[in-house]
């Protein structure tokens, strides 16, 4: 691209990829600033910005090729947030046709990759469910591979159901609390109904300030059940594990 310029354009193009028209108007006015009052070179500004708008499309579309053919020769060495990154400015500039293919192609290797991983966490789930591994699993279930990602409505019922029937009042409190906390920070938490509360103090505890994320204790404690609280962030349930003394290490 700056191969295709005019000696005079190609210093501002450099500027601009620099960092845009911001990095345009700085160079200005460094240079300005040495020459006060300078009528000649105030307007030569005005030029020099009016030039940089009309460069500015084709600067950021060979900025953005660069970084979509850097990401095509990594491959799958490039990070997924990177990846995403350089897909999601694709919309930001204006393509032409050799862009749009790159584009294309990807978008598509995004999707794959994202696929891959959703399908690889859903399965890790399902092994874990059928391995009796239900802490696991409802701990796989809070770390979606994409914030968008949802749960199959078939797993989702599985989840919430095997959870729900280890959750006894026969089961060890450290484990039933580890299993609660984990709980807590899934997208089935509301859908859990533990079948019983151990006879333990810190338990109780426990289920009294998850009873607003988890519907079903607040029955089993005799309680109105609270309308949900707001939604927070991944590794809140810590706090509910802590309130009973246990943490993610006692269950096993």
């Amino acid at each position: 691209m700056l191969q295709t310029l005019g000696p005079q354009e190609v210093p501002i193009a450099e500027q601009l990829l620099r960092g845009g028209i911001p990095a345009v108007r700085q160079a200005l006015a460094e240079h300005h600033a040495t020459r006060p009052g300078d009528v000649a070179a105030e307007a030569n500004r005005d030029a020099v910005l009016a030039l940089a708008e009309q460069l500015l499309p084709r600067v950021n579309l060979a900025s953005w090729k660069d970084r979509a053919v850097s990401a095509q020769a990594a491959g799958k060495e490039l990070r997924l947030r990177e990846l995403r990154a350089v897909v999601t400015a694709a919309r930001t500039v204006s393509l032409d046709d050799e862009a749009r293919t790159i584009a294309r192609s990807l978008q598509e290797a995004l999707d794959q990759r994202v696929r891959a991983l959703r399908e690889e966490w859903i399965a890790r789930m399902n092994k874990a469910l059928d391995d009796g591994r239900v802490l696991d699993a409802v701990r796989v279930s809070a770390r979606p591979p994409e914030p968008a990602t949802r749960l199959p409505a078939e797993l989702a019922v599985r989840l919430a159901d095997a959870a729900g029937q280890a959750m006894t009042a026969e089961m060890g409190a450290p484990e039933w609390i580890a299993l609660l906390g984990a709980v807590v920070e899934s997208p089935v938490r509301r859908n859990v109904k533990p079948r019983g509360i151990p006879e333990d103090d810190q338990a109780k505890e426990a289920a009294h300030r998850a009873a607003g994320h988890v519907p079903e204790l607040a029955k089993l404690l005799g309680l109105r059940i609270p309308p949900p609280p707001p939604r927070r962030p991944v590794g809140s349930g810590a706090k509910v594990m802590a309130a009973g003394g246990a943490g993610p290490g006692h269950a096993r």
